[in-house]
Order: C-alpha cells, then sequence, then structure tokens
C-alpha cells in the first residue's frame, strides 16, 4: 500500500469539497442568514486544513494508483468528505447533535435522502442549499468529478472511477478515463440546467428550483418543503419530476449515446426490463388502490401527506411518482405510500431493493444485476431438465463472463447479508420501534432511498433514531452508495497490510 500517495489524493479531493461550500455562500448573503454564512466559512476553514495536512503528508508521492489504493482513497475519501459535509450544519446549530449533522450529511451525499430535520421550512435556506449540494456531489461522484476538474490525476483516474461508478462492470465512454469523467461532468451539469429551467416554467421559485433540480438528478430527494412536492400542489410539476427521475434512474450511457444520434434505449435489456418493472407495477399498484377504495381520511395534520390526492379515490400521477420515486430511489413525496394496502406496501419494499439501472444516479441492487441473476436461475433450471445441453448465457448479444456472474452472486449475498445484520444491530440500539420500522429504515439506507414504510415512512423522518443509531445507519448508506466492497475490503488485514 502507498500510504503518501493515498494521502496525497485525499488532500486534493478534501481541498476540492471544502471550496465547493463557498458555493452556498450567496445564498446566506441574499437572505441575510449571517449565522449560516460564518457556520459555512469555518466549515471551509477547517476542511482546508484537514486537506492540506493530508496533502502534506503526501506531497512527494510517486508512483502508479493501483486497486488496492484507489480502494483507499474512494472509501476514506466518502467518509471523511461526509464529516466535512456535517459541519456547516454542526457549526449552524441545524442540529442537537454532531451524529445528526453527520447522518444528514452522509444521506445528502450519498443521495439517499433520509432526514433527521424536522422544520425544513424554518431552517436557513443556505444550509437547505448545501444539502441539495450534497446531492449534486454525490449524485455524479466525488471521485468522478475529481478527475474531471484537476489535471494532475493521471493514470490513477482510471482505478479510482471503476471503484466509484455503480454497476456490475463500468467503461469507460472514451479510450481515455478523463475524456468520460468530463463528458460525464458535462451532461450531469447540462440536464441538471435543463431540469432546473423546466420547474421554473411550471411555476418553482428559483430557490425551490435549484434544490429540487439537483435533488432529482441525483435521485436523493431532499425537498426545501415539510411536505415535499405535496406542498407546491401542482401536477405540471409532478409529472416534470416523473420524467427527469427516471431519466435520472436511466444508464446515462445511453443518454449520451442518443445524444450522438444513437438510439440504443430498447436494444438494451437493462432498460427494458427497468420499463417494465415501472409501468407494471404502476398498474398493479393502481388496480390496488381501485379494488380497497383508498381515501385520503379527514382532519389531516399540517405538512402531512395524504394518502390519495383526493376522498375516495386516487390520481394515476400520484400512483407513478411514488413507485418510481422509490425505485429510482429518489424518494420525494406527494402522497403517503405507508397509509396504502399491505400487497401494495410490500411490492414497494421489493421496488426499494430492486433500485435503477446502473451507471446512473440511482441506488439499489440494480436492474442489471436481478436480469444476471434470473437468466442464471433460467439456465440452472434448464439443466436440471437437460444436464448435457450447452447454452451460453448472454445479454445485449454479448457472453456474460464467468466474472461478472461470480461478482454479482456475491454482491447479492453481501447485500441481504448486511441488510438481516443491519436490522439485528438497528433493533439492538432502538428496540421501542416496530420491526416493520427497523427493516426499512435499514433497508432505505443501504439502497439510498430516504423514506421507508411506518415510522420512517414518506410522511414522518429519522428523527425517532438516536445517536448510536444515526452512526449505524450512516454506515449503511456508504455501504450501499459504494457497493459495499469497497467499504467491506477495510476489515480485511491483508488489505492493510499485504504479505
Amino acid at each position: 500500500m502507498n500510504y503518501p500517495l493515498v494521502a496525497k489524493f485525499l488532500g486534493l479531493l478534501l481541498g476540492l469539497f471544502s471550496v465547493a461550500m463557498l458555493t452556498a455562500l450567496p445564498f446566506a448573503f441574499h437572505f441575510e442568514e449571517w449565522r449560516a454564512f460564518v457556520a459555512l466559512l469555518e466549515a471551509v476553514g477547517c476542511g482546508m486544513v484537514v486537506a492540506v495536512a493530508f496533502y502534506l503528508i503526501g506531497r512527494r508521492a510517486t508512483g502508479e494508483m493501483y486497486r488496492r489504493e484507489a480502494l483507499a482513497v474512494v472509501g476514506l475519501s466518502w467518509f471523511l468528505a461526509a464529516m466535512i459535509g456535517a459541519l456547516p450544519f454542526h457549526f449552524g446549530h441545524l442540529f442537537d447533535s454532531f451524529a445528526a449533522c453527520v447522518f444528514e450529511s452522509m444521506s445528502g451525499l450519498t443521495t439517499t435522502g433520509a432526514s433527521v430535520l424536522t422544520d425544513i421550512e424554518g431552517s436557513p435556506k443556505a444550509l437547505l442549499f448545501w444539502r441539495s449540494a450534497l446531492h449534486f456531489i454525490g449524485g455524479l461522484g466525488i471521485v468522478v468529478l475529481f478527475v474531471a476538474v484537476l489535471p494532475l490525476v493521471g493514470v490513477g483516474g482510471r482505478a479510482l472511477f471503476k471503484q466509484e461508478v455503480s454497476g456490475p462492470s463500468p467503461e469507460g465512454l472514451t479510450p481515455r478515463i478523463k475524456d468520460t469523467a468530463i463528458l460525464l461532468l458535462k451532461f450531469y451539469v447540462g440536464i441538471n440546467a435543463l431540469l432546473f429551467v423546466c420547474l421554473l416554467l411550471a411555476g418553482m421559485s428559483f430557490f425551490d428550483a435549484i434544490n429540487h433540480a439537483m435533488a432529482t438528478i441525483a435521485t436523493g430527494g431532499y425537498s426545501t418543503r415539510n411536505a415535499s412536492l405535496y406542498s407546491f400542489a401542482n401536477v405540471r410539476i409532478e409529472w416534470v419530476i416523473i420524467l427527469f427521475m427516471f431519466l435520472a434512474s436511466t444508464n446515462f450511457r445511453l443518454h449520451l449515446d442518443a445524444l450522438r444520434g444513437k438510439f440504443n434505449y430498447w436494444k438494451n435489456a437493462e432498460f427494458r426490463a427497468y420499463t417494465f418493472i415501472v409501468v407494471s407495477c404502476g398498474l398493479f399498484v393502481t388496480a390496488l388502490l381501485m379494488a380497497s377504495g383508498t381515501g385520503i381520511g379527514v382532519d389531516l395534520p399540517p405538512g402531512a401527506l395524504p394518502a390519495v390526492t383526493e376522498p375516495g379515490g386516487f390520481h394515476l400521477h400520484d400512483v407513478m411518482f411514488s413507485n418510481l420515486s422509490v425505485q429510482s430511489t429518489t424518494g420525494f413525496g406527494t402522497v403517503d405510500f405507508n397509509q396504502w394496502p399491505d400487497a401494495a406496501r410490500i411490492l414497494l419494499m421489493f421496488l426499494m431493493i430492486v433500485g435503477g439501472c446502473a451507471g446512473s444516479t440511482s441506488g439499489g441492487m440494480k436492474v442489471i444485476r436481478w436480469v444476471i441473476l434470473f437468466k442464471v436461475a433460467a439456465h440452472e433450471l434448464s439443466r436440471a431438465v437437460a444436464p448435457r445441453r450447452v447454452r451460453v448465457l448472454k445479454i445485449d448479444g454479448q457472453p456474460i463472463p464467468d466474472d461478472t456472474i461470480r461478482q454479482v452472486q456475491t454482491f447479492f449475498f453481501l447485500h441481504i447479508f448486511v441488510m438481516m445484520a443491519g436490522s439485528v444491530v438497528l433493533g439492538l440500539f432502538v428496540p421501542d420501534l416496530s420491526l416493520l420500522t427497523i427493516f426499512t429504515a435499514v433497508v432505505s439506507a443501504i439502497n439510498n432511498i430516504g423514506p421507508g414504510l411506518d415510522q420512517v415512512g414518506p410522511a414522518a423522518n429519522f428523527a425517532c433514531m438516536n445517536g448510536p443509531a444515526m452512526w449505524l445507519l450512516s454506515l449503511l448508506m456508504l455501504l450501499g452508495r459504494l457497493e459495499l466492497l469497497a467499504i467491506l475490503v477495510f476489515l480485511s488485514r491483508t488489505f492493510w497490510f499485504p504479505r
């Protein structure tokens, strides 16, 4: 392990991240939030001290960055960035404990969107902007932004890039990984800007539009309103968000191909499967709600979300919005699906785990992994009937490498194991919460979704968690965002001290 090289990269990356906090200062100045203004400056100062310290340790480091160093940089950078990102909340006295500040920062950075902030509309707007900016940074990825912006990354950029981009086999869009990172950054900024303009035209204010654009494209879900998008009561806004949630949870490679005139969407097996899941589950939940006659009830408390949008009925866009919000792991709310029939809620739990497409900003296990698992299962069933039959598993006409199948199976096992173990530990930390609350809180954290069910449903938040529970959930968010292995390898002695 080349520790000085790791320290050097960490110093550069944390320095860039600390400077990013300055983007919230204009909002503090405009809204005359002087406590938030000072808190942001203090946070930038502390972040730069940490960054300079790391850089000085490794300033003379040389050599190539290999897989081991890349894993260390990616894992440590996300953890340290979450700590630094929590400082504006801490210095601004937004929360009572540092654990809550880290939870909010980690949730923003990993684009989970789970929050412990009880009065969003009463909070400083500069700090709300920083929450959304964390989504923007974490959506594309700290390291991808780092590779795109800094000119001195060199050959280590490819190793870093592969450890952070989601999916079983990330590949570059261009021969040079830095060009790939720049291309992704341009597209990411462009689609954020496009959504910002669309939200303005749909009726949002400048501040609401810029925050919700960053939260949507990053599939994060932080809103500037206590009742999320329900506060706007604007169907145009909801349909715009539905479209961009779908685009953001689709593989960015397909969008970039389309911009080049190559419309490969329907040729892609993962996109076809994702589209089928979104449409079929939307229709199924619609049928369930029609059969159950779910209504909004009476006397909703201030800021509460209804089960549907009108007494005794519902709107189709609310069902599609909720399903897509969960599966894309965005986590916005227009209705309280916690009040839906049990069958619908079970389906939503399944969608939480499935997630969006690889190579997108969404969380979850990713649709491509489920496609591979189903192909492997079908192959094994076929072999049980005809054991001598030789069949090559393919996706999009290409054979699936044995290494990829093994990686997907390993990821699936680890994902389920961590969810189960996390639920047990969380139950020890907060034994007074219901089993459904505990399990869906863990599912939400590790799949980077945001809302769960019961006491952490879309009409509530995670303020019911104590300090140890917040630290645990923060760790699970990080595990989910970096797809387990980039963090779990830290538990191996041979990773730090190879023989």
